[in-house]
């Protein structure tokens, strides 16, 4: 990949089919040189050690490839997009998965025609070692928590003095974002096939959908803390200094390193606590996550009474195992995104001094850079004019989108709003649906409300939100809303989880729904059928 462009790789293989879908959660929009140099191989190196662990993959293919190809995650014009027939490559190795169900949970979708695969090959190495996995993820990943936390802390309250120590954070933060990360991965595969494991207990044996009120009603997600620590502040019962001490590295596009988060500009925080004010008290978040718990045992014993007694033992321990780990998916996501946010804090105090040192006309020009511009004793040559042209360049892909999904090399699609009477993407008119994948919550009416920054969203309580996708620092409007409608994502992607824990309807992959639902449309929304009916259309 040429350094002079950071931020995209060249594919040509046609016959591999590529995806933002899951992947754009995490790290949302168009990435800026030293996000993309920051995350990119850390990504990759941690996943491929976290498959290595669970033994998916052999110790000779932790490697980074020089092909997009050979890549699980790269950069195609700025956006981060999955190979998808890579990660089906790891659903066809893995005992309990496959590669339908990885390219469902995280995509939304199969395609027509697709099959499963499965290679045996790695099966004696996965019985050795992915009992080991199981068996010590939930204590790692605790102490990993408990460590970040602690650094981060530590560094938010004393930032780096000078350009040395902020060079040495960020040196530390890639570090132990890659850790975080390769845990992350671990616990995010084993979360995927125990979901396949429940789905497929319930085939035949429950009614549809039963498996979406077996994974919920987790007591103490992360997540759902967020959700309650701002229903605390917004009564007076917690104070923002404490608050942004527990949540200040969420904010507006988090997954980027140049965004403002939170502890940077807590005004968000203060209009979300207003609007949480004004919820009744019935919405009390720990009355939903008691509500969620009551209605996973409901459905435990359902289905354990229709599997009868020789599939029931089999049945209760895939069941105990969901409860312990698939909270861990979210644990490991907040652990990276604080890691990334600890680099974003040294990215600033280095900005700042290049700044200082007439190098940079702006401290903000310090995100056209890369990590090892920066950890360099002192980047080299002429910084502004390297700040020019790679701003010229993601300047010109911030005027694009790319596709769901395609193979071969990608073609980006113009931003350009559509001359009046183009049809490529016509608004829903009344008694007609979008469509995609049920999350679960039953059936909602109300108000649409289409958001595509969660900072600027005026998302009103009892409003459907719309949005293209989501990462956790959307979360704070979901307990806003009373159903959910997202673009992109499957049924383990993040909404999804997190729409289920707080028992909100929600429907995931409607692929375009942001373009064909109206903020003002009212919609009859059904997250156990994954339809979104507009009943009147916006006048």
């Amino acid at each position: 990949m040429p350094m002079a462009n950071p931020i995209h790789w060249e594919a040509t293989d046609p016959d591999v089919l590529w995806s933002p879908g899951n992947v754009s959660e995490a790290i949302p929009g168009v990435s800026t040189p030293l996000n993309w140099s920051f995350v990119g191989d850390s990504i990759e190196l941690a996943a491929r050690r976290g498959f290595a662990a669970l033994g998916v993959l052999a110790p000779g293919e932790v490697t980074l490839g020089p092909r997009a190809e050979d890549r699980f995650i790269v950069a195609f014009f700025g956006r981060t997009v999955a190979n998808i027939e890579k990660m089906r490559m790891i659903g066809d190795r893995m005992p309990g998965a496959s590669a339908n169900g990885i390219e469902q949970q995280l995509f939304g979708v199969v395609r027509d025609g697709v099959e499963n695969h499965p290679s045996y090959r790695r099966w004696p190495v996965v019985a050795v070692r992915m009992p080991a996995a199981v068996a010590g993820l939930c204590a790692r990943q605790t102490r990993a928590r408990n460590d970040v936390v602690s650094w981060w802390r530590h560094h938010v309250l004393h930032p780096p003095a000078d350009a040395a120590d902020a060079r040495a954070l960020l040196a530390d933060a890639r570090q132990r974002y890659r850790e975080a990360f390769t845990l992350g991965t671990v616990a995010s595969m084993l979360a995927s096939a125990l979901f396949d494991q429940v789905r497929a207990l319930c085939a035949g044996a429950a009614p549809d959908g039963l498996e979406q009120r077996l994974v919920t009603g987790y007591s103490g997600m992360l997540e759902t803390g967020l959700v309650r620590d701002l229903w605390g502040l917004s009564r007076q019962a917690l104070d923002l200094p404490t608050f942004l001490l527990r949540h200040g590295f969420h904010g507006p596009d988090e997954g980027q390193m140049a965004s403002r988060v939170w502890r940077e500009d807590p005004a968000p925080v203060r209009a979300l606590a207003d609007r949480y004010a004004t919820l009744p008290a019935g919405s009390d978040p720990d009355e939903s996550e008691r509500r969620q718990a009551e209605q996973r045992a409901a459905a435990e014993a359902a289905l354990l009474g229709a599997l009868g007694r020789v599939r029931a033992p089999g049945a209760r321990l895939a069941l105990r195992l969901s409860r312990a780990l698939i909270p861990q998916r979210e644990i490991g996501k907040a652990n990276y995104t604080q890691c990334l946010d600890a680099a974003r804090l040294a990215a600033r105090v280095l900005g700042s001094s290049l700044a200082a040192d007439g190098r940079l006309p702006d401290p903000d020009d310090v995100f056209y850079l890369t990590v090892d511009d920066l950890l360099a004793d002192g980047p080299a040559g002429n910084l502004r004019r390297l700040v020019d042209e790679r701003r010229a360049v993601r300047d010109e892909y911030l005027g694009y989108e790319l596709p769901d999904r395609w193979t071969g090399p990608p073609v980006p699609i113009p931003t350009t709003p559509a001359p009046a009477g183009d049809t490529a993407h016509p608004a829903a008119h009344d008694g007609q649906s979008v469509t995609g994948v049920p999350v679960g919550g039953g059936p909602v009416t109300g108000r649409v409300r289409v958001v595509l920054d969660p900072a600027a969203g005026d998302l009103e309580p009892g409003e459907i939100l719309v949005c293209r996708t989501t990462d956790p620092g959307w979360v704070s409007l979901f307990h806003l809303a009373a159903g959910l409608a997202i673009d992109i994502g499957g049924q383990m992607s993040h909404g999804a989880i997190v729409a289920r824990e707080l028992g909100i309807p929600c429907v995931i992959g409607t692929g375009d729904g942001t373009r064909r639902l109206r903020t003002g449309d009212l919609v009859s929304l059904d997250g156990n059928t994954g339809r979104v009916d507009v009943v009147e259309v916006a006048v």
